[in-house]
């Protein structure tokens, strides 16, 4: 009995028995939120959508679609904005939301073990609790998955200092369109055996392999951080003023631009209502230092802040306790 890209009702007997009727998805309105991401108007309903919870169990489902030349996708949490997790030829959505354990907190080798599934903040505020730290912050990190920033290679506004997605990955676990599962490196600093494997994985948007298991390197958490919030009466000041922060030698630990246009919606969603801005205050920037040495942070502040003040600011604030950063 044929339904499509290949795919019987054979095929989904089959699924049943790998992984449980009830986490093999055929329902139309139940596979609509599988049929797009956070992409603007793309919409690609799957003919079904599995939700393994094993390497063992992806395994099996890849030789069977591997052999029956059925399509399969890989799925995150689905906030990318690249149309990575949308199933564009159908078939088969391979979803990894029941893969959401943390393995391992290795705090004496400041190394983290953890499954695809678990959300990106979920991680950061485990390892956060033993005096760790995860730098890479994008700005889904409340909802996306850690498996879907490895195959986006994610950044966020601590890229600026702390690098993105790719500095903090040691090793995968990963399962190949065979059904083979294997490691792409070692849980070491410096891995110089053979192909870089592990960085050919990251950013590669599931096209490669499925990765089922992830190693990351972790760094100690700082003890201080400050931020400015700083409002320019143009764009092309706030950029300039950037460019002059880093040739003066400061590297702020975040760095955030917004626009009028951003910041007038945004207090809209945030509020209610749009909040009053001055007609001079055009772009804005948050900049955030961190370091082990508050001495040392106020006097990165008050230079950064004297360089700011050479591009045309309209208002500076300063955030110094948690309340005054978060508001």
């Amino acid at each position: 009995m044929f339904v499509s890209n290949n795919l019987t009702y054979d095929h989904i007997s089959r699924f049943e028995d790998i992984i449980g009727r009830q986490f093999v998805v055929v329902d139309k309105d139940l596979k609509d939120k599988y049929a797009h991401d956070e992409t603007s108007d793309l919409y690609f309903l799957p003919d079904v959508v599995l939700k393994p919870r094993t390497p063992h169990e992806i395994s099996e489902i890849l030789k069977i679609c591997n052999c029956d030349k059925i399509p399969v996708t890989p799925r995150g949490a689905g906030t990318g904005l690249s149309g990575g997790a949308i199933p564009q030829s159908g078939g088969v959505v391979l979803s990894v939301e029941r893969m959401n354990s943390i393995l391992h907190i290795d705090e004496e080798n400041h190394q983290l073990t953890t499954e695809p599934g678990v959300i990106t903040q979920v991680l950061q505020d485990a390892v956060k609790a033993v005096g760790l730290f995860y730098p890479p912050d994008p700005h889904s990190r409340g909802s996306c998955f850690i498996g879907g920033n490895i195959a986006e290679n994610s950044g966020g506004p601590k890229a600026v200092k702390y690098g993105v997605v790719k500095d903090y990955v040691l090793n995968l676990e990963i399962v190949l369109a065979t059904g083979e599962i294997l490691y792409t490196g070692a849980n070491v600093l410096k891995n110089a055996t053979g192909y870089n494997l592990t960085q050919l994985i990251v950013g590669s948007e599931g096209t490669l392999a499925i990765v089922t298991k992830i190693v990351l390197k972790l760094i100690k958490m700082p003890k201080h951080d400050l931020c400015v919030l700083a409002s320019f009466s143009s764009p092309e000041n706030a950029c300039s003023a950037v460019n002059a922060i880093f040739k003066s030698g400061y590297v702020p630990s975040a760095i955030e631009f917004m626009d009028r246009n951003a910041l007038e919606y945004t207090s809209a969603f945030v509020y209610g209502s749009r909040r009053q801005l001055s007609d001079k205050v055009q772009s804005q920037l948050v900049i955030e230092v961190d370091g082990n040495d508050i001495e040392s942070l106020m006097h990165d502040i008050e230079g950064i802040a004297a360089i700011l003040g050479e591009y045309g600011i309209e208002e500076i604030q300063l955030g110094e306790s948690n309340a005054q950063k978060e508001d």
